[in-house]
């Protein structure tokens, strides 16, 4: 590898290695990236002192906080449309469309049963949501499970809010045999993607605002059934047309508003039905 070039660096990158023979999937994603990046470079013309900035910025971004305490990496793939462009590309447009994650999903959320409340937050509105979960030809699906997490009437996720028990606006339900849920909880409220560390620096610098349009998370599982992750949005939010993560598209729900005679302020609902696609369905698609 001798008499390394500006126009030879980038093919001897990409063949230093057995050429695809051990994981060619691999490879070509390697392949591809690297003709990316180093075209990239070669386009803006990188300076050592900006590759150095990018150093930086990546390590950062990587250190757990507070406010992420996984690390900021997963918030700034959503922040740069990666996230969304990848489910995009592998939604199938036949079940509920698929979302991204976002970075402040916890596993094991408690346990609930039909009709309870998912937190506790006494300055919130009520909503009260639910709904079926189908397969394509909408049969009801018994027994999928439902995982919810939202942050409270504040913007607040449990993880990023000590005030909060752990737990708070998170939960798993089970449909019933007709393929229902049901739970309580508080109207989302759109907020601002945590903004203290690199990325909210990338943000600022570009003149992007902040803010996450309202809407909650789902993860929905059931045998023999592809899993789906998606969020749904609330219709109304000043922020549908500009969310931050762009993961904005169809899920969008209406709220109807209720006054009750033993609450002195309003209930609102709200219904929505997953669709799930099956296993043999996928792989004959």
């Amino acid at each position: 590898m001798k008499s390394i070039t500006i126009n030879t660096i980038t093919e001897a990158v990409i063949n230093h290695g057995d050429r695809a023979k051990t994981q060619p999937r691999l490879s070509e994603i390697y392949s591809s990236l690297i003709q990316h990046l180093h075209g990239f470079v070669r386009e803006v013309n990188l300076t050592e002192q900006e590759l150095e900035w990018g150093r930086d910025f990546i390590n950062r971004a990587s250190h757990h906080t507070q406010e992420i305490p996984s690390g900021e990496i997963h918030m700034l793939t959503d922040l740069l449309g990666i996230s969304e462009l990848v489910e995009l590309l592998n939604d199938t447009n036949d079940s509920t469309e698929c979302n991204l994650e976002g970075p402040l999903y916890v596993p094991n959320a408690p346990q609930r049963q039909m009709g309870d409340r998912l937190g506790i937050d006494a300055d919130g509105d009520t909503l009260w949501l639910s709904g079926c979960v189908l397969d394509l030809h909408d049969r009801p699906i018994a027994n999928a499970l439902i995982d919810v997490w939202q942050s409270n009437s504040q913007g607040l996720y449990d993880i990023q809010d000590p005030s909060q028990p752990n737990g708070n606006f998170r939960g798993r339900f089970q449909t019933d045999v007709d393929g229902k849920y049901a739970f309580e909880t508080v109207v989302p409220m759109g907020y601002q993607v945590p903004a203290s560390g690199p990325s909210g620096e990338m943000l600022r610098l570009l003149g992007r605002h902040t803010w996450r349009a309202a809407h909650i998370h789902f993860k929905l599982s059931a045998s023999g059934y592809e899993p789906l992750t998606t969020q749904i949005f609330i219709d109304g939010d000043q922020y549908l047309d500009s969310d931050t993560t762009f993961a904005v598209r169809s899920a969008i729900v209406q709220l109807q508003k209720h006054q009750t005679s033993d609450r002195s302020k309003p209930v609102y609902k709200t219904e929505f039905n997953f669709v799930l696609k099956s296993i043999e369905e996928s792989i004959n698609s």
